[in-house]
């Protein structure tokens, strides 16, 4: 029998949804001081209105249950697949009141990518966006990257009921063995690598001849975008704008530093860097990473554009490990990726994206580690085949200490990669039956999935409504890699049914 959801559960939920919503609020400060600083006068109203309306919501929803129970697990669920939505939804109302958007709807669409760290946008005239409005784009894909829930975890908003938000979030990897140290050193360790790349980036920009206060922000903005894969950038020119191949490597090294393990971090850390030469993520995501680029390349060559050695190797590898990581950042325009690369190539990137980095980094897609356990699965199965019927074949891994591949794992692997295709394959007929042509409408459906955030063009203001809702849904279903999503329909299915007569909850 499916779990319900009662009444009891509805003030649960509630109750830690309002925290989310208090703590986004909160947040809110951060682009309103420095709306002040800089004196944006227009722009401090709209976060002033978003904080006071956050503060109120969330306390309203507290009051639903002043004192709740243990978590359990179904709540928890709830709880974590609810948040992307609602934190969205509080998140949209000083992006609206902007006035960069055409619609509250495409300002929600905005708060949803932000938050899942996706990097697709509505937004018109980003060129002219405030700095504070900036900052709070950059703000919602930092906590993204880092995941709300853990953000509040390490502020130790939910320490009794820690592991249960944790799990349902789908991390299962405990860093360290207090819940509440693992989730502070996931956003400790970010905070340091987002530090030192807004050094490092900001004296790039600034010998690039930006101005000082400019070149901060967005050695800031490139940094939280390139390590949390969010790819939300201050310039409509994507990385183009900065016309710097210096700037790109350190933008590369930051993304390829964001799609790897927080646990294998920390494994590197207690027991010495050579552990990520054996890791199965690390070795898996190396060798996807340099095919991907000799298939690019060789596809590059094939056409007509692109062929110099600056395009191979400055666009090409730059355009791979954007894909690879699921940052979503461009140095080659839309424009350019529909129009001037071969469709092999063209579809290349789509497979980079489909795939995504490791799991419990901050990127998306199917995840390196996953793809690293089918195929050790497969090589598995190959060698039964070729064994006698008296050998028992097992299959051993790394990743953090030396692990057994069960049945079980495998199994799961298999289900959450078949989900994410069957996930790329209907945002894809979606596309298609609104016109758009098979390859794009691909790669766009791939991109929010995955939460990787290129884009083809299709994900644009005048997009189809339809279309806008599929790709959010999508960016959310991805995020919670479905099975917290499923696990929550489920519940919710089952609450709607006619309870029978004589069955206990």
């Amino acid at each position: 029998m499916w779990p319900r959801f009662h009444r009891h559960d509805l003030g649960v939920i509630a109750h830690y949804l309002g925290t989310l919503v208090i703590l986004l609020g909160v947040i809110m400060l951060v682009p309103l001081i420095i709306s002040c600083a800089l004196q944006e006068w227009e722009t401090t109203p709209h976060y002033l209105i978003g904080f006071g309306l956050a503060l109120a919501a969330g306390s309203l929803l507290r009051l639903a249950r002043v004192s709740p129970a243990v978590l359990e697990r179904r709540q928890a669920i709830a709880v974590t697949g609810l948040a992307w939505l609602v934190g969205a939804l509080v998140a949209s109302v000083p992006l609206w009141l902007s006035g960069h958007y055409g619609s509250f709807f495409d300002a929600f669409f905005d708060g949803v990518s932000g938050l899942t760290a996706t990097g697709l946008t509505l937004i018109q005239d980003l060129d002219h966006l405030s700095t504070a409005d900036n900052m709070w784009r950059f703000a919602l894909q930092f906590l993204g990257g880092q995941g709300v829930v853990v953000i509040a975890l390490s502020l130790g908003l939910f320490s009794k009921v820690g592991s249960s938000f944790y799990n349902a979030e789908g991390r299962d990897e405990f860093i360290l063995p207090n819940i509440k140290k693992t989730a502070q050193f996931i956003w400790q360790f970010s905070s340091v690598v987002v530090l030192i790349g807004t050094v490092i980036l900001t004296i790039s920009a600034l010998l690039l001849g930006i101005e000082p206060v400019r070149s901060v922000f967005h050695g800031l903005w490139i940094t939280i975008g390139a390590y949390d894969t969010g790819g939300f950038t201050p310039q409509s020119t994507n990385i183009v704008y900065y016309h710097s191949w210096a700037f790109e490597i350190i933008t590369m090294l930051l993304m390829l530093m964001g799609a790897i393990n927080f646990a294998v971090y920390a494994q590197a850390w207690k027991s010495g860097w050579r552990v990520l030469f054996k890791d199965i993520e690390i070795r898996t995501l190396a060798i996807w990473i340099t095919f991907l680029v000799v298939v690019f390349t060789a596809a590059l060559c094939a056409g007509q554009y692109l062929t110099d050695i600056n395009g191979l190797l400055r666009r090409g590898i730059f355009t791979i490990v954007s894909a690879a990581t699921n940052s979503g950042y461009q140095v080659i325009s839309t424009n350019q990726l529909t129009a001037m690369l071969t469709t092999g190539a063209f579809f290349m990137i789509a497979i980079a994206m489909a795939v995504g980095g490791s799991a419990g980094s901050t990127a998306g897609g199917i995840k390196a580690l996953r793809v690293g356990l089918i195929a050790k699965g497969i090589i598995a199965r190959v060698k039964g085949v070729l064994s006698p019927s008296s050998a028992h074949i097992t299959a051993s891994y790394h990743h953090v200490g030396r692990r057994l591949l069960s049945n079980e794992l495998l199994s799961s692997a298999m289900i959450i990669a078949s989900l994410y295709v069957v996930s790329y394959l209907v945002g894809a007929l979606a596309g298609i039956a609104y016109g758009y042509e098979a390859i794009p409408a691909t790669f766009e459906s791939i991109s929010a999935a995955s939460n990787a955030g290129m884009s083809s063009g299709i994900a644009a203001p005048d997009a189809p409504v339809f279309i806008k809702i599929t790709y959010i849904i999508q960016m959310w279903t991805g995020r919670l890699e479905f099975l917290t999503l499923l696990a929550l329909l489920a519940s919710f299915i089952a609450s709607l049914r006619p309870r029978k007569r004589g069955v206990k909850a």
